[in-house]
């Protein structure tokens, strides 16, 4: 990971910086299914290499053979191994050693190297966004109770209102968009398939509140009010996310769109059944990815052996 001295400015509505390549207005609409083609080619699964937990995240830079992924930085809180998994299923270490944490804020730029070509998400400058606009969470929820595999989800809804005061760990954008839990560091996408924030935080009932509808001195209250979802969401916007790394001399070559969304809402209707791609047995994916490695090592000790 390159560090520089530019920074970055927000101007108004523009973001101006060397670093970011500012990309002309698409000249036809996106659909809800295109938006999700997009989304999927750029979200990944970060996985904690010994465990069960993972989170998301997305591509939003290359520099030779480096990607770089934009996700929340308590997805990857523990001095943990950790890996990221593409859309083409593929396993790459992630580079622990070259986390960049923001500070004050839940993000984490992370790295890993391929020879592969992944596409990288563009950006877009929230100073944009209006209330009442599409917007769509992409991620990769862990299994529960009902659903016991890992599939992408894609979730449409609306941008329901913009904190005019950012929670201290900078989360602002509020949408009803249905996630659960594994799509923390997933991207949120306007409907133009550009990234406008981070997802990371579901907004709970108080506990005020659910004491009203139940004994106060039912055990563990506390805990299950925590526990109930009010139905809307929180991620931190992408200039959030700019000013911070600006400001820490993160030098990477993002791409980063100023113009509003040409159509600011877009439907999308889910298939009858999950597309293929968008579906993760994890288990064989980290297996599979083992037995690569171990064949690996064997060509290695055997280009070691052979003299010719």
């Amino acid at each position: 990971m390159k560090f520089s001295e530019h920074l970055a400015a927000i101007t108004g509505t523009a973001i101006v910086t060397a670093i970011v390549t500012i990309q002309p207005q698409s000249v036809l609409a996106l659909t809800g299914v295109e938006v999700n083609n997009i989304a999927r080619e750029v979200t990944v699964l970060i996985r904690v290499a010994e465990g069960q937990g993972h989170g998301s995240g997305a591509i939003i830079a290359k520099e030779g053979n480096t990607y770089y992924v934009l996700t929340a930085n308590h997805v990857v809180g523990g001095q943990n191994k950790y890996h990221i998994v593409t859309a083409d299923k593929q396993v790459h270490e992630l580079d622990y050693s070259q986390v960049k944490r923001l500070p004050g804020i839940d993000l984490a730029v992370v790295s890993f190297t391929s020879d592969k070509n992944y596409q990288v998400a563009k950006l877009a400058n929230t100073s944009t966004v209006q209330q009442g606009q599409s917007v769509f969470v992409s991620g990769w929820p862990a299994p529960s109770q009902s659903i016991n595999e890992i599939t992408r989800q894609f979730t449409g809804g609306v941008l329901s209102s913009v904190l005019e005061t950012p929670r201290q760990d900078g989360y602002a954008l509020v949408y009803d968009s249905v996630t659960r839990r594994g799509m923390s560091g997933g991207p949120v996408f306007d409907s133009d398939g550009r990234i406008i924030g981070v997802h990371g935080l579901g907004d709970a009932e108080t506990r005020a509140r659910v004491q009203q509808s139940v004994s106060s001195d039912t055990p563990g209250i506390e805990a299950v009010a925590d526990l109930i979802k009010s139905g809307l969401n929180l991620g931190i916007p992408i200039n959030t996310f700019l000013q911070s790394a600006s400001s820490q001399g993160l030098f990477l070559s993002w791409q980063v769109e100023n113009s509003p969304p040409q159509q600011l809402i877009v439907n999308y209707t889910p298939p009858a059944q999950p597309d293929q791609r968008d579906r993760l047995n994890i288990e064989d994916v980290f297996q599979r990815s083992l037995e690569r490695g171990v064949e690996r090592g064997i060509e290695r000790g055997i280009d070691r052996i052979l003299p010719f």
